[in-house]
């Protein structure tokens, strides 16, 4: 039955995109034209010459953020001396402007792919970090502690304790992660990138083209919603089949 509220979601939002189209006209184009245009984008094969390098861009970067910030947030969780000296990094690194971060690459290693994947993981890992420190913080340390009385080795307790009660801050983090990391590849391929969605939307906003901002912003939204409803729910479905599906019930 999801797929029945999922695809009524849609509908809400087909519905209010068109009112929004009709009582805006000459601010907001109508689904109908920007279908047109996404359709005509792909068909000349634009779509795929500039989403292709977006999605490389965004591909390494969050795997950089993942590594910076697990790494980060680990040290942080297990060592008070390590959450002394890096929380204030974390801190400084959430609050700089993600352009700053895409200025600063841009400057050190030019207009190159390696500026988009370094500016996308500095500007990222500080919410993985923070995700990953939360996560290991909150552990049961009775159950670690009920795992050794049991016997259990100490890859068994990792495995069978302290990873399940991780889990769900590490799918949480590479989620929010994927998101941060395409609103920054786009913001470094708006600076000075020659290609990417970046690219094109600043070059259709030169030309005050609305129906072409609208066509690229639905493309990758649309590309957005692939990944996590082909990639992200089953493997998180299968990463926590242990679980079950029951919602948890108050009792009232």
């Amino acid at each position: 039955m999801s797929w029945l509220h999922r695809s009524a979601a849609a509908l809400v939002l087909l519905a209010l995109w068109l009112v929004l189209a009709f009582l805006l006209p000459g601010f907001i184009p109508g689904p109908v034209p920007v279908i047109g245009t996404m359709g005509a984008n792909i068909a000349s094969g634009a779509a795929l010459e500039h989403l292709a390098p977006t999605l490389l861009r965004v591909g390494f970067g969050l795997l950089l953020t993942m590594v910076l910030g697990t790494l980060i947030g680990t040290v942080m969780g297990l060592s008070r001396v390590g959450e002394l000296y890096l929380d204030s990094f974390v801190m400084v690194g959430l609050t700089v402007p993600a352009i700053v971060y895409g200025i600063i690459c841009v400057i050190w290693f030019g207009v190159t792919d390696a500026a988009a994947v370094v500016a996308i993981g500095l500007a990222a890992f500080p919410a993985v970090a923070i995700s990953v420190w939360k996560g290991i913080k909150g552990i049961d340390a009775e159950l670690v502690a009920m795992g050794r009385a049991f016997r259990l080795s100490r890859r068994e307790i990792v495995q069978k304790v302290i990873f399940p009660q991780l889990l769900p801050h590490m799918l949480a983090a590479l989620r929010y992660a994927l998101g941060i990391c395409w609103k920054i590849c786009t913001t470094v391929e708006l600076i000075g990138m020659p290609n990417g969605v970046g690219y094109q939307l600043n070059y259709w906003f030169g030309l005050f083209s609305m129906e072409q901002v609208f066509a690229w912003t639905l493309l990758f939204l649309l590309v957005m919603f692939a990944i996590e409803y082909m990639a992200f729910k089953p493997i998180e479905r299968h990463m926590t089949r242990w679980r079950g599906d029951q919602p948890l019930r108050l009792a009232v």
